[in-house]
């Protein structure tokens, strides 16, 4: 009975040990580079590149990406990629991944254009990262100031 009992606190012990990304996690994600890969009628292409950022004290790895990019608070660009990478614990990776917009999407901004130039471009980036535990959800944004004239 001591026997099966001290099995039991061991087997516990071993499962908690192994149950993987603590429930704090986080990923940290940020837009490093944005570039046209294609420019169609209706619908064009971008080269996205992320700063993933890995806050936690173990490696996470992920196998998959979903996101979506707003400028000043509409719609712009989506994507998805089945990429498998590692984040380093305490360490960052880059990942490139595609987005994709329509036309509808590029007349919208064209048409914000003109308040743009003197407030600058508000962007924000959404989505997810997937494992095989749980997704890790992020939000971030940023501006693009214009330059000041001398």
């Amino acid at each position: 009975m001591q026997n099966r009992m001290m099995f039991s606190v061991l087997a516990l012990f071993l499962a908690g040990a192994c149950a993987g990304i603590p429930p704090q996690s986080r990923l940290d994600v940020s837009i490093a580079g944005l570039s046209t890969t294609q420019i169609g009628l209706l619908e064009q292409t971008y080269s996205l590149e992320l700063r993933v950022q890995n806050p936690n004290p173990i490696d996470i790895f992920v196998d998959g990406v979903s996101f979506s990019i707003e400028i000043n608070g509409k719609p712009f660009a989506r994507g998805v990629s089945n990429q498998s990478i590692a984040i380093p614990r305490l360490g960052e990776a880059m990942v490139t991944v595609q987005a994709v917009s329509d036309l509808s999407g590029v007349i919208e901004q064209m048409r914000g254009l003109e308040g743009t130039a003197a407030s600058g471009l508000r962007y924000r980036l959404t989505g997810r990262f997937y494992t095989g535990e749980k997704p890790f959800a992020f939000d971030y944004s940023g501006s693009i100031k214009p330059l000041a004239t001398p």
